[in-house]
């Protein structure tokens, strides 16, 4: 028989293999408390849900960018807000230069990168600036400062202007986001700018991020689409996913915006307004739509619930999305402080690479 102290060292053993056997489990249960606890939720398709609280400062206002390059005013149409700015990287003169002196003839002039030799060209983010479909431009100082921050992070930046409500109605302003995504996707930009073609995402805020949406889940519609080139990821905030009359109700838009989406629509009310429909990314999402990064605070004038109605829609079609619910009002790029601002930039470096 067994001596007491060689069984109390038998039940210590023992104890011991339990709690090896109990490791993997607990594991699991702490990991789900601390997503709990830093407020972040594993969705159904491998993405996650977040409760975060924003800064008091846009944080691509308070840095400098002295090594990045604006190249202004470029046309990709011929109506004076047909313009884009295109923000570089730094280095960038270098690494174009690389890239010419190694680069193939194309079909009737300029260059391609030759196969394998593709390592100098970069992600890119096409940016649409808010402003309620009515005002506001790609130069002002808080937009400008968004696409040099991008730009100080790798990517390539071409921030957009488009025609405006009321003078310029839907679909005006979302036919000329799509025909600069068009442009970006020539191989005459793409071979400029040193941007490689599988790895373009698009950014907007507000206005500019339901134009965002929408060019994400009409992309078909592209004249580029035909050549297989694809939106590889979307980063939006605050972006009105659902312009019909429900966005007016109970717990709706304000008045003085539901004011406005209706200038941007051409309507005078939404009981007679077929084009309500056909501007809300939320009635289009299929399979086939690109992975989605939402930012929408909790109070602001844009309801939270038209984010969460997008966030549910894709993910009823298997599209990976990321939804961060900001606590306050902050609207659009002001929820960019500094732990959005890297935020959004780590979500387009592993969707873009």
């Amino acid at each position: 028989m067994p001596s007491p102290v060689r069984q109390r060292r038998h039940a210590r053993g023992v104890a011991r293999v339990g709690d090896h056997r109990r490791l993997p489990a607990l594991t699991t249960v702490v990991l789900a408390l601390v997503l709990v606890l830093t407020g972040c939720v594993q969705g159904p398709t491998g993405d996650t849900n977040a409760t975060v609280d924003a800064g008091p400062v846009i944080y691509p206002l308070s840095l400098r960018y002295p090594d990045i390059r604006t190249v202004s005013d470029v046309a990709y149409g011929e109506d004076r807000l047909q313009r884009l700015d295109v923000c570089l990287p730094a280095g960038h003169e270098a690494a174009a230069a690389t890239a010419t002196a190694t680069a193939a003839p194309l079909p009737g002039g300029g260059v391609g990168a030759q196969a394998g030799q593709g390592t100098t060209d970069r992600p890119a983010v096409m940016m649409i600036h808010g402003g309620s479909w009515s005002h506001g431009d790609k130069a002002t100082a808080a937009y400008h400062a968004v696409c040099e921050y991008f730009a100080s992070q790798g990517f390539v930046v071409f921030d957009v202007d488009y025609r405006l409500a009321p003078t310029d109605p839907f679909p005006a302003g979302l036919d000329d986001v799509r025909r600069a995504l068009d442009w970006v996707f020539r191989t005459t930009t793409l071979t400029r700018f040193r941007v490689d073609r599988e790895r373009v995402g698009v950014f907007g805020g507000s206005a500019g991020g339901n134009l965002a949406a929408m060019l994400a889940v009409q992309d078909h519609a592209s004249t580029a689409y035909a050549n297989g080139d694809r939106i590889r990821a979307v980063a939006e905030l605050s972006g009105p996913s659902d312009l019909t009359a429900a966005s007016t109700g109970a717990g709706g838009v304000t008045p003085s915006f539901a004011r406005k989406q209706l200038l941007y629509l051409g309507c005078t009310r939404y009981a007679d307004c077929p084009a309500a429909r056909r501007a809300s990314p939320v009635d289009d999402v299929t399979a086939q739509t690109p992975p989605f990064f939402i930012g929408h605070s909790t109070h602001e004038f844009i309801p939270l619930w038209e984010s969460q109605h997008l966030a549910r829609a894709l993910r009823r079609h298997g599209v990976p999305v990321t939804l961060v619910e900001v606590r306050g009002t902050a609207h659009s790029i002001a929820q960019l402080d500094r732990a959005m601002s890297e935020r959004v930039v780590a979500y387009f470096r592993r969707r873009l690479g």
